[in-house]
């Protein structure tokens, strides 16, 4: 890269304000917890009103501080408090506040009603924890913008040169691959439903080289920030080939996906303002829908149109915003299972689990690394019987890791979130934007993690981090020694 861009520090927040913020964060959390506990032995049918109350202010609290800290609601730090509360505890504001909606898995037939409430707790306890953690990290945060007089437009041209670059290189290595698995579960559900688009047949490998076009797409956008009719066509296309994909029934990944497209959306192309934010609003009100009725007819097959309609009527009529916390809120059961089912199914890991993720970067040849994967997936260890249709939890891998000390290590999560989150608005002040896009591999990751494993991204994050810095390096080296790769 070119010289290093000149960074002007833009707000100096008095550290005296940001401690009475996060003090007061803790004294309510704290006084939450408290209630929380006090109303434990209350009947369960008369619990859950109270206790959803008190779930949701600690969410509205949460997010207020760290809106406050990060001086942005649009983050990664509040995206995640919002999809772990969604996945862990929508459910909840269902049955509290007695909303009738179609649960498509109701918890209290997998669960017992003493095992729902355990894990509601556990979920409650690891959030204030969370916040805590992300609070360390923001206390040190800097507020920056580029100074005008120091930003170096030849530094920015040639950053977006590469990015654009390195971009259209992963897409060409990635797109083969994509396309062929994507093809593949199109047709299979076509000819089948939604369970068969698993059966595709390719390595995990494989699935991981076809998300070079992902992250390629990601900095395509970006190096093309500037012009937005050419942005605006990217992100369209994104769109249309993403939605293609939910409609096959697999969303969770697409949606993380074009989460991400907005977060670049909003701080590259076009800030939302208040005609945006009703925009946005409605767009998230028929995404949602989207995703809802996805999610109704993904089992139904393709050649059943009279049902499909019908379903498609009778849905949009009926979707509520409470029909994603009844979609999405079955990650409750895998933490509940965890929380019956640990240590007697296996030991505490005590971090293993973890560890032993990182030696998926090296390819499974041989079925070499099979083991590690069952000791890394919590759920490989439940019988065969519990663990069919079920997803992850970072909050029941957490507790099959350490127990009851969960708590204690859910801080470290909640730092390492912040770290990431802080890196991302960095790079962004600084025009870095190669680097920038190396973090971003990590964003829908990490909040598909809410309901998924630690080990589900770390080869991916290695492998596409790695080939990127290789790109750079390869690319950045042609380049005229006037215009000079520099320092960074």
């Amino acid at each position: 890269m070119s010289e290093a861009i000149k960074i002007k520090f833009l707000s100096k927040n008095n550290p005296y304000t940001k401690i009475l913020l996060i003090s007061s964060n803790l004294f309510l959390n704290t006084v939450i917890l408290v209630l929380a506990i006090y109303i434990k032995p209350i009947v369960f049918e008369n619990w859950l009103f109270p206790f959803t109350i008190l779930s949701l202010i600690q969410l509205f609290i949460n997010l207020l501080t760290i809106t406050k800290l990060e001086k942005s609601f649009l983050s990664l730090t509040n995206l995640f408090l919002i999809f772990s509360y969604i996945t862990h505890l929508g459910i909840l504001v269902i049955f509290g506040f007695d909303i009738e909606v179609e649960l498509p898995w109701n918890p209290l037939l997998s669960l017992t009603k003493d095992s729902y409430k355990e894990a509601c707790y556990f979920a409650v306890f690891c959030h204030a924890f969370l916040t805590f953690g992300m609070c360390i990290i923001l206390f040190k945060r800097k507020t920056y913008k580029i100074s005008a007089a120091t930003s170096s437009i030849k530094n920015k041209d040639i950053q977006l040169y590469l990015i654009r670059s390195i971009g259209i290189m992963l897409i060409i290595i990635g797109i083969i691959p994509m396309l062929y698995i994507d093809i593949s579960r199109v047709i299979l559900y076509i000819t089948g439903d939604y369970l068969d688009t698993y059966k595709v047949g390719v390595g995990g490998f494989m699935i991981i080289i076809s998300r070079f076009t992902e992250i390629g797409a990601i900095m395509l956008l970006i190096g093309n920030h500037e012009n937005k009719k050419k942005a605006i066509f990217i992100i369209l296309i994104i769109v249309i080939y993403q939605s293609i994909i939910m409609f096959t029934g697999n969303r969770g990944r697409p949606i993380m996906f074009l989460i991400t497209i907005f977060f670049i959306y909003y701080n590259f192309i076009k800030k939302v303002g208040f005609k945006q934010f009703i925009n946005t609003t409605i767009l998230i009100y028929i995404v949602g829908f989207l995703l809802t009725f996805i999610g109704q007819i993904r089992m139904l097959s393709i050649n059943d149109i009279g049902t499909f309609v019908e379903t498609f009527k009778k849905s949009f009529f009926e979707f509520s915003i409470f029909k994603i916390l009844a979609e999405f809120g079955s990650t409750i059961v895998s933490l509940g299972f965890s929380l019956e089912l640990f240590p007697e199914a296996r030991s505490f890991q005590l971090g293993t689990n973890y560890l032993v993720s990182l030696l998926t970067i090296f390819p499974n040849l041989g079925g070499i690394l099979t083991p590690v994967m069952e000791k890394a997936v919590f759920v490989y260890n439940w019988p065969q019987s519990t663990r069919s249709f079920l997803g992850g939890s970072y909050l029941g891998e957490l507790y099959y890791s350490f127990g009851d000390f969960s708590f204690v290590f859910v801080i470290l999560i909640g730092m390492f979130i912040a770290f990431v989150s802080n890196k991302i608005k960095m790079y962004i002040a600084q025009q870095n934007y190669v680097l920038l896009s190396v973090y971003l591999i990590l964003f829908p990751s990490l909040l598909w993690w809410t309901r998924d494993y630690f080990v589900s991204m770390v080869r991916e994050f290695v492998w596409i981090a790695v080939v990127i810095l290789i790109l750079y390096y390869l690319i950045g080296s042609k380049l005229p020694k006037s215009k000079g790769r520099g320092e960074n």
